[in-house]
């Protein structure tokens, strides 16, 4: 079962040691919604449900992490978004804001605790903590600044704009780092000990190395920097599997990178070195569609491979879907705590 300690064993980790146990995550928020009957619409507006959907989820599953993720724009409605309400569809602007010098001057920063669902969100956070202690890690999330502006204007005009109007672009990441970190700290001063930092915009299928350098790299570091002092653990995340993206993810202060699918983790370890903790990777299609023997063989696999040097986490590469079957959620959490039991990496 999950246990107290898990949130310093995850630091040791981060700190790319080996704790007295190994923590085994999972990102099952779609799939837990699913298995608990909660809609999207009450995903993001129902705390009572929400937070007792999440904690079944963690005692059925013996998940280690429970994350709260209602969608990607609870921070940005209060910016004069107009947003779309679909109850089994995660929050959708209805329109893009226009990326233009005028839509900056309007914005200016929230308060966590009165405007729009960001109050929800924080509730859900305070509850969950008091309803799971410290037997978990309790994850909030935030967007990275540059993934931000794909959010609010569109990926297709953020990236002409990186052309045609850089200055522009980064004077709203320098305004997104500030309110990024803002809504941060509310989370943690709420009960989250750690932080999904997601910029799946700054993903190597939309970016190239250069680019991601000149634009992403340093208004995420910033954002990670400034969480990490306050106490909070940073995981980033871009679903990545080029290893020349991953290795300059392994230069940003964050508390750990959590990779895709798709590409050897053991190479990616030699390819970045052991300066950062690394986690994810396990392929949500082959939990989704293997059989429960197959999914227990490549969780086992992956842990003999990567596990016994510390400065990693078990975890997905994305979110378990929908349609995922039960019995094969619990193949790979019972396979990834036994095998690194049976194989003297961390005892029982």
């Amino acid at each position: 079962m999950a246990y107290p300690g898990v949130v310093e064993d995850v630091r040791i980790c981060c700190a790319g040691g080996r704790p007295g146990r190994l923590p085994v995550f999972a990102l099952g928020l779609e799939f837990d919604m699913e298995q608990g009957g909660v809609t999207c619409r009450e995903n993001r507006l129902d705390v009572e449900k929400t937070v007792m959907c999440k904690a079944a989820a963690v005692r059925r599953c013996d998940y280690d992490l429970a994350e709260i993720f209602p969608d990607d724009y609870i921070e940005f409605e209060p910016l004069d978004l107009t947003m779309m309400d679909e109850p089994d569809q995660p929050a959708m602007p209805a329109a893009y804001l226009p990326l233009c010098p005028d839509s900056l001057r309007r914005f200016s920063l929230p308060n966590p605790d009165r405007d729009g669902r960001m109050p929800v969100h924080l509730e859900m956070l305070r509850q969950l903590k008091r309803e799971l202690g410290d037997t978990v890690c309790v994850m909030g999330r935030i967007a990275a600044p540059f993934s931000v502006l794909g959010l609010l204007y569109g990926i297709d005009m953020t990236f002409l704009a990186m052309l045609d109007n850089p200055d522009l672009v980064r004077d709203n990441m320098r305004f997104f780092v500030e309110h990024q970190i803002l809504f941060g700290q509310a989370q943690l001063e709420a009960g989250a000990d750690m932080l999904w930092l997601g910029d799946c915009v700054a993903d190597s299928k939309l970016l190239g190395p250069d680019h991601y350098r000149e634009f992403a790299f340093e208004p995420a570091a910033e954002v990670a920097r400034a969480l990490t002092k306050l106490g909070g653990i940073v995981v980033y995340h871009t679903c990545e599997t080029s290893l020349p993206h991953l290795a300059m993810q392994a230069q940003l202060p964050a508390s750990m990178v959590n990779v895709g699918e798709g590409v050897d983790l053991a190479v990616v370890r030699e390819y970045v070195g052991s300066g950062v903790c690394l986690s994810g990777n396990f392929d949500p299609m082959l939990l989704r569609d293997g059989t429960p023997e197959d999914i227990a063989a490549a969780a086992g696999a992956m842990i003999d491979r990567v596990a016994s040097a510390g400065g990693y986490i078990f975890n997905t590469g994305e979110g378990i879907m929908r349609s995922t079957p039960p019995a094969n959620v619990e193949a790979m959490m019972r396979a990834a705590k036994s095998t690194a039991a049976a194989r003297g990496v961390w005892p029982e």
